[in-house]
């Protein structure tokens, strides 16, 4: 080969790696978040959905747990309660449903411990902090004892999917420190999710073993918790925690259980009862022909399961109404993490205030609409 061959022969092959070098770098310029995190981390994954868009980068939250918010910071819902007995229902709320399960009970003047307002503090699928960010459950923990006294809150409760597999022990320890932590000073009560029981297996036996529901005298659980009834008369409600099945066997026994407490409001907690688009779920279909439409002492239902927030009303023929509230946010996995809400429960106007709040974020409300996060349930219990 000749000199002038071998020059046009390196010639072309250093061309060549320009080439290949430029499309590589092009190409990496290019490539969307979703691309970027999928490469650092295989498990991650953005949320798509088009009505929960970015935040601005100016936007971007600190990761870090920060003091508890006053009560007063969250002004659109709890100033009202606070300031005013009976607050004005503004124009796009429904009017409020004169109806109560107790009329002997609501008849009688409030003490004043009964009219003071108490809350509950609401976890739901916490199943990705449990799996890989055990961080944020811990924040989570810590936020819900550092506002316990001054939100009144009498406990915490969680809808299910405390853990992402069940057979993993790693989950089921990382779960145990954060809500072990909230046991040592304050009641926490929960329901079994899908992930929690192996799906459609429904078997209990790793989650009974972990026993993390506070489980006082006054309360009745059947079937190694998978269903349970708690009493709570100094404020008024009857706690129900349905867990997840395949059957509606459980029915005939929570009903003759609120029956047993027909004076007390009930709360039901379950899993499944909701869509994304707020429509009955399958499992929602069969609690409400079941549960709801035979025990009308059931004015609101907590659950989650499907990602996003939603919730859900109607009103039966005697007149009262039902309440259902969702909210799972823990897929958005860069702007979703560690969301809690707290329910503050007014008796004297018998309405239910709502606000959403990630400590581990510091960031209230996920939805740019803060209506979807924030808000008041009129009448509600």
């Amino acid at each position: 080969m000749n000199k002038t061959r071998l020059f046009q022969a390196l010639w072309l092959l250093l061309l060549s790696v320009v080439c290949v070098l430029t499309f590589y770098y092009r190409r990496e310029s290019t490539k969307s978040p979703q691309e970027v995190i999928a490469r650092e981390d295989t498990v991650v994954a953005l949320a798509t959905d088009s009505r929960t868009p970015a935040p601005l980068p100016s936007e971007t939250p600190s990761p870090s747990p920060t003091p508890a918010p006053t009560i007063y910071e969250i002004t659109e819902v709890f100033i009202p309660l606070y300031e005013t007995p009976t607050p004005s229902v503004p124009a796009t709320v429904p009017p409020a449903v004169s109806f109560s399960p107790v009329p002997a009970k609501t008849a009688e003047p409030l003490r004043e411990t009964d009219a003071a307002p108490f809350s509950l503090i609401w976890f739901s699928d916490t199943q990705y902090y449990a799996y890989k960010r055990p961080e944020i459950f811990l924040s989570m923990a810590d936020w819900a004892l550092r506002i316990r006294d001054e939100y009144r809150a009498i406990a915490v409760v969680c809808t299910g999917d405390i853990v992402d597999n069940r057979n993993y022990e790693r989950h089921w320890t990382n779960a145990e420190a954060a809500i072990l932590r909230i046991r040592e000073q304050m009641p926490f009560y929960c329901v079994a999710g899908n992930h929690d029981v192996g799906a459609d297996k429904a078997d209990y036996s790793i989650y009974a073993k972990y026993d993390f529901c506070t489980v006082p005298e006054e309360m009745t659980v059947s079937d190694d918790g998978k269903c349970w009834v708690l009493p709570i008369p100094e404020h008024g409600i009857l706690l129900v925690g349905v867990g997840w099945q395949n059957d509606a066997a459980y029915a005939d026994w929570v009903n003759a259980r609120i029956a047993e407490h027909k004076e007390l409001t009930a709360i039901l907690l379950v899993h499944s009862f909701l869509n994304d688009d707020g429509t009955l779920s399958v499992n929602g279909k069969r609690v409400e022909k079941a549960i709801l439409q035979n025990s009308p002492s059931v004015r609101l239902v907590l659950c989650g399961h499907n990602d996003g927030s939603a919730r859900w009303s109607k009103k039966y023929d005697d007149g009262h109404v039902v309440n259902a509230m969702m909210y799972n946010f823990q897929d958005d996995k860069k702007y979703g993490l560690g969301y809690a809400r707290i329910l503050m429960f007014n008796p004297g106007t018998r309405n239910v205030a709502v606000t959403t709040y990630s400590p581990f974020l510091n960031d209230y409300n996920y939805y740019r609409d803060s209506q979807r996060d924030t808000f008041t349930l009129y009448d509600a219990w």
